[in-house]
């Protein structure tokens, strides 16, 4: 049974490969290592440390901070340490990566266990974070820099080029200092559950004015989902 399992996996990585490959427009010289970037911890749990993504995530994540902490170094040759600062965070944040593995199509191919199959789509969101970075890394590990710096800089170009200054800060700050200006009142967090297997939670938090609950965020930490839920709150303060 064991075995079976174990190729059905490698049967769906092999699959997987070849369709993220198309959408990278890079071949791997060692496959694997794009089959282990897309393979969540859920799937091969008792291989997780050399299976999964979790190596390649921790890699790519230093790969992508620097190239692009490079990359707004050159693109704001007057921006102090601060503001420099504020445009690597803002487009190396989990939703941001997020965003963009979504817009490439790679939720679709992610390998994942039984347990976060019929999660409904709880955890998709960091699944797909740690899945972009693996996938820096893998690049990394079989090209080089020079291949996994293009491929990030040719990814986040436009995010550099037009990086919105207004939008830097937290959404939990830009809530704040909104809320108090047009209501008088400071924003209140509150989670209402936590679900999901204890490596990879899902936590969902509201955000009220008052007594009033204006928006809900989910996110794999309490700070990830107060801050999807100031996020949405920002968008329906605005529609007001």
């Amino acid at each position: 049974m064991e075995n079976s399992a174990t190729e059905k996996i490698e049967k769906l990585r092999e699959k997987f490969v070849a369709h993220v490959e198309e959408i990278l427009s890079y071949t791997f010289s060692d496959p694997s290592l794009l089959a282990r970037a897309l393979t969540h911890p859920s799937s091969v749990e008792e291989k997780r440390d050399t299976e999964s993504y979790e190596r390649l995530e921790f890699l790519g994540d230093a790969i992508l901070g620097a190239v692009i902490a490079l990359e707004a170094y050159k693109a704001y040759p007057s921006a102090d340490e601060g503001r420099l600062t504020r445009i690597k965070v803002a487009l190396v944040s989990g939703e941001n990566l997020s965003r963009i593995a979504s817009e490439l199509g790679l939720q679709d191919y992610i390998v994942l266990g039984k347990s976060e199959r019929q999660s409904n789509s709880r955890g998709l969101e960091a699944a797909l974070e740690n899945v972009l970075e693996a996938i820096f890394g893998a690049l990394y590990l079989d090209g080089g820099i020079a291949v996994a710096s293009r491929f990030i800089k040719n990814l986040f170009a436009n995010q550099i080029k037009n990086v919105d200054l207004s939008e830097l800060k937290d959404p939990k700050s830009r809530l704040q200092e909104l809320v108090q200006k047009e209501f008088g009142e400071t924003p209140v967090y509150r989670m209402l559950q936590r679900e999901g297997p204890a490596h990879t939670p899902t936590f969902v938090f509201e955000v009220l004015i008052g007594e009033k609950v204006i928006a809900q965020g989910e996110g794999t930490s309490k700070k990830k989902a107060e801050r999807a839920a100031a996020e949405k709150a920002l968008q329906e303060l605005k529609t007001r």
